[in-house]
């Protein structure tokens, strides 16, 4: 141990004389050297005992060791003079005291709370690292934690293991306190008789009373775990109490085989509302994967796999959430669940009511549909106070949540709902059908009472397909980054002599296997990332109508979960987006401007997302669309508005209409730009409409600011006098062909001029070129002005301003010269009349 000089000495100080040398024995405040320092102090004399004087004296004293142990090493000679803090000497300690118990060393028994006037050091602070799971009176120094953690993953090398940490509530299993499953479960006649066979119990005293609890496991629970602990070393990282999960561990792993006794509670935790790893690893975390339903509580560590909630006791959620931040929900409804033996003729009739079933959330939930108190609830949960006051607080909250789910009895009152609904459903007919047969004398139907005939029981509790193959799945992808581990690490181990090396020197003995290479490790948590984030790697998502309003949808769960798997999250649609994830129930603006994006953008439901995350790939997409009977141009059955109909926007939902345009030029594979055609409906959204209305007049609307109002009487002037001076010359001598609107159209062929025609105005083509400069310009402006015409009298006036024009070439070498006939201009007549037409619409708007 080394051995420090105090902050608290008057430095400077000199070394007078050496107490101890190498070799020696020192005990605890005996003295390792003598010093001097000097010190100004107030004096007075004998005589005069009111005078004072400021002196400066000289002082001697013993510099006493706190530590025990033998001199290994000095640091200081006689006459060294020390300024500050300074190392004086190396001590080799009988006992480092690495190891404590609740304040007594393990290997000495020395009480490590005792403190002097010469202790610099707590004894305590010796020992700081808690890295057991069942006790947090089990403290060891740093170093002792690094020795254990190089042991530990050793030994996990060898074995070819890594670790799995594991979550309890809504992860691998669910609990309930509803005292009507007892009775349900007893009772063969209910509807839930059979879901509760696998149902688990077992006893806690809450209070002053025993509330017993109702245990449901995940579907395929014990083959995952049995599967999984040959592959991983398995933790249970836990926020309920320890008697709670010492219960549920002797349910799903009776053997202690798995678990054995690495479990860790809330009470041994550190912390109530938040999860971290260096808890139970606190040197290194390259070799552990953890699996929990709460990506928030770990602050998304890179070694988190999240996995969907399990919500087997529909609406009940985690019980022991008290100290947990509010989970953060999604708005889209969810379908409400039936007996996987139903009709899906007589799935189709069930109420509202029963939907309202299969809510997920408790009756006095606070997080509401597009609620605005859920991001305050979120932080303010995660930044609550630990003091013990509040903790009291939070233990009797949920002591009376328990209460209030015994007394209230939710599971209860919702399967009420589906019988009031079962009694208001027809029989199947495959039922009368059975109950006819069976009825005596079965060739009058009237035999059997209606009264009698059995009708569809729509059972509460139930486990869906997917669910029974959920930790199946999950076992495959922990399988896969345990063999993409090894793989790495192995292809980073030093060539052994093995094989064709062994076989030619045969008379050398085989080497000792060497010790697993630590540095070789790889880390699980960058080998998984990189594993899942080609899942949705190029996809570019936008949430609609699924998030509540007020909460940051950057920092919402499933958000960030999908980041994690490479999607790209953004709060528009734009040219990027790729999917839109929207609630079946909302038709929101998002959606109906993804729908006129002709089926570039796949408008699907949430779920397509979480079958993406248990696959880890991304699946077809044509299972989850969903507003499918919206058209190409998004007008199909869209409601023009939402008044009445109970449905309020994501928060980013009202500025959609302001990204990007609706209306875009599309360009073929031939490369030629096509314009919209007139025959297209025109959506009559006026709210849509009211975006792209021109703001400005028709003479402020020109390309420039800097532009002058165009004076159409000035250009009428100059195109009848163009027109005039041109009326008598042939079609041969004039570059520019201006053709009538009920002239033939144009064939779209090109006429050619020879070299050897005469010029019919005699003056060597100067004059001609002057008119076709002329003509030129003007043609130039009038088509700026057609083309500055609003995009609603486009629409208005497609039919009659479709015919051709030409345009003039010239030939700059006075040779061939080329006229393409393109689309024709008006006269001057038409062009009133357009603009006249235009004038006329803007004012009826």
């Amino acid at each position: 141990m080394r051995l420090f000089t105090p902050a608290n000495l008057r430095y400077p100080i000199t070394v007078t004389r050496l107490r101890r040398k190498p070799g020696d024995a020192l005990e605890q405040n005996q003295a390792l050297f003598s010093y001097q320092y000097r010190l100004q102090v107030t004096e007075g004399t004998r005589d005069d005992p009111d005078s004072k004087e400021l002196v400066e004296r000289s002082f001697y004293s013993d510099f006493t060791s706190e530590l025990e142990g033998t001199v290994t090493t000095l640091h200081i000679i006689e006459g060294d003079v020390i300024t500050k803090r300074t190392l004086v000497a190396d001590i080799d300690e009988p006992c480092t005291h690495s190891t404590q118990y609740g304040g007594i060393c393990v290997n000495c028994g020395k009480n490590m709370d005792e403190v002097n006037f010469n202790t610099s050091i707590r004894g305590t602070d010796r020992a700081t690292v808690n890295t057991t799971h069942a006790n947090t009176a089990l403290l060891m120094s740093q170093d002792e934690a690094g020795r254990a953690d190089e042991e530990a993953r050793r030994r996990l090398l060898e074995a070819r293991k890594l670790t799995l940490v594991v979550d309890l509530d809504q992860t691998v299993i669910q609990a309930c306190v509803e005292k009507t499953l007892a009775a349900w479960k007893n009772d063969p006649s209910n509807a839930n008789y059979e879901a509760l066979q696998e149902v688990r119990t077992f006893d806690l005293v809450q209070g002053n009373q025993l509330v017993p609890y109702y245990l449901k496991l995940r579907p395929g629970l014990e083959t995952f775990l049995r599967e999984m602990s040959g592959l991983y070393e398995m933790h249970i990282y836990t926020m309920a109490t320890r008697d709670y999960a010492l219960n549920v561990a002797r349910i799903i792993d009776p053997d202690q085989k798995v678990f054995a006794d690495r479990i860790l509670s809330r009470d041994e935790s550190g912390s109530m509302n938040a999860k971290f790893l260096k808890r139970l690893f606190p040197v290194n975390t390259k070799m552990v994967l953890v699996i929990d339903d709460r990506g928030d509580v770990w602050q998304w560590t890179p070694n988190l796999l999240k996995v969907k909630a399990y919500d087997f006791f529909v609406g009940i959620g985690d019980i022991n959430s008290a100290f947990l931040p509010k989970r953060q929900e999604l708005d889209a409804a969810p379908v409400a669940k039936t007996a996987k033996h139903h009709s899906s003729d007589e799935s189709r009739q069930i109420s509202d009511d029963e939907k309202k079933v299969a809510g997920g959330s408790e009756a006095n939930a606070e997080t509401k549909t597009n609620g605005t108190v859920s991001a305050v609830d979120h932080m303010v949960s995660m930044a609550g106070s630990q003091d013990q006051e509040t903790m009291q607080e939070k233990i009797e909250q949920q002591s009376q949540d328990l209460e209030s789910q015994i007394a209230e009895s939710p599971l209860l009152q919702k399967q009420k709902i589906l019988d009031a609904a079962d009694s208001e459903a027809e029989p199947s007919p495959a039922a009368s059908a059975a109950a006819e047969l069976l009825a005596p004398n079965g060739d009058h139907k009237s035999d059997t009472p209606p009264q009698d005939a059995p009708k569809y029981r729509h059972n509460l509790l139930q486990d869906d397909e997917t669910e029974q193959a959920y930790l199946a799945t999950l076992g495959q992808r922990l399988r896969e980054v345990h063999t993409a581990f090894f793989t790495s690490y192995d292809a980073a181990l030093p060539a052994s002599e093995t094989g064709r090396i062994a076989a030619l020197r045969p008379d050398v003995p085989s080497r000792k296997p060497a010790l697993p290479d630590l540095s070789a490790i790889p880390d699980a948590a960058h080998i998984m990332a990189s594993l899942r984030h080609r899942v949705l790697s190029g996809v570019h998502l936008v949430f609609s109508g699924v998030v509540p309003l007020g909460v940051n949808i950057h920092n919402h769960d499933t958000v960030i979960w999908a980041k994690t798997f490479g999607a790209t999250v953004s709060e528009s649609v734009s040219k990027k987006t790729t999917h839109v994830i929207a609630s079946p129930e909302r038709r929101t603006a998002k959606v109906r401007q993804a729908a006129k994006r002709g089926g570039r953008v796949a408008i699907v439901s949430v779920q397509w997302l979480f079958q993406c995350f248990m696959h880890w790939r991304r699946v077809s997409e044509d299972p989850y669309r969903i507003h499918t009977d919206a058209t190409v141009n998004g007008t199909a059955d869209l409601p023009n508005s939402f008044d009445g109909r109970g449905v309020l926007l994501s928060s980013s939902d009202e500025s959609d209409v302001l990204t990007e345009p609706e209306t875009e030029t599309e360009t073929p594979a031939n490369g030629t730009s096509t314009k919209p055609s007139s025959t297209l409906a025109i959506d009559t959204d006026w709210q849509e409409l009211e975006t792209h209305r021109p703001s400005l007049d028709r003479a402020d609307s020109s390309p420039t600011l800097t532009e002058a109002p165009e004076d159409w009487g000035s250009i009428d002037d100059e195109l009848n006098e163009f027109l005039g001076s041109d009326a008598d010359d042939s079609e041969t001598e004039s570059v520019l062909s201006i053709r009538s609107a009920d002239s033939p159209p144009s064939n779209g062929k090109k006429r050619k001029r020879g070299e050897g025609e005469a010029d019919p105005d005699g003056d060597g083509g100067a004059a001609a070129e002057g008119d076709e400069e002329e003509g030129s310009r003007l043609q130039k402006r009038k088509k700026e002005a057609l083309e500055r015409t609003s995009s609603l009298t486009q629409v208005a006036s497609a039919a009659s301003a479709g015919e051709s024009k030409v345009s003039p070439g010239v030939d700059p070498g006075g040779g061939e010269v080329e006229v393409e006939e393109e689309e024709e201009l008006e006269g001057d007549d038409e062009l009133e009349a357009a603009l006249a037409a235009e004038l006329d619409a803007l004012e009826d708007e």
